[in-house]
């Protein structure tokens, strides 16, 4: 099987896996507040397809690589946006709550990549080492201009809305927590700025 397996592959997988462990710190917290959250995994896991967490060479269907991936990614995507629409309907969990896990999780992310990020581009090859954006060919990220200081890119298409409006959710809580992740992850020497236009700027702060 790996021979019909290129890098993309293994690295788009792994963007799964990352937010697969995400989705179980959501349980893992719905349990400490109290609420079991088996009822809620099952339903999703049956209505939107479990999660594959086996090592990719096993398990994918190597007729139909680049189908298999996205039916991975879509039902993850069902997943996560259900889970958390529901547990905010239902009071289980604030939003509040969900943004500390997501700063977390972006923390934990930047002080386990063992890439460079000396360089505005290297920055944002790691924060898309681990951020889900749809498949590669679905072109979500346009970069505009790069140096040694900053790094401009526009995200061109949102790829998240069809997910969350077929669950009765709401993007924004998407994308607020995205922010949130993106917070925890870059921090030292960087900052990042997203502005009304989703134009992102990714800037070496002043010494």
């Amino acid at each position: 099987m790996s021979a019909f397996l290129g890098p993309i592959h293994y690295w788009l997988y792994n963007k799964i896996q990352w937010h697969e462990d995400l989705l179980e710190q959501i349980y893992d917290l719905m349990k400490e507040k109290g609420h079991d959250g088996a009822l809620i995994k099952h339903y999703t896991e049956t209505t939107f397809g479990a999660p594959e967490r086996s090592e990719l060479t096993s398990v994918i269907d190597g007729g139909n690589i680049h189908g298999w991936l996205q039916s991975k990614i879509q039902s993850l995507e069902y997943r996560m946006a259900y889970v958390i629409t529901q547990i905010l309907k239902d009071g289980i969990i604030t939003f509040d709550d969900l943004k500390a896990l997501y700063y977390a999780d972006g923390k934990r992310a930047v002080e386990n990549y063992t890439g460079s990020m000396a360089s505005p581009q290297e920055v944002f090859k790691a924060i898309y080492d681990h951020v889900l954006e749809g498949m590669p060919c679905d072109r979500v990220n346009q970069p505009l201009s790069a140096d040694e200081q900053s790094m401009v890119w526009i995200k061109k298409l949102c790829i998240h809305s069809e997910y969350w409006q077929a669950v009765g959710g709401d993007v924004k809580h998407h994308d607020l927590l995205r922010a949130e992740w993106l917070k925890g992850f870059v921090s030292g020497e960087f900052e990042l700025t997203v502005d009304e236009n989703n134009q992102y700027t990714l800037m070496r702060r002043a010494a």
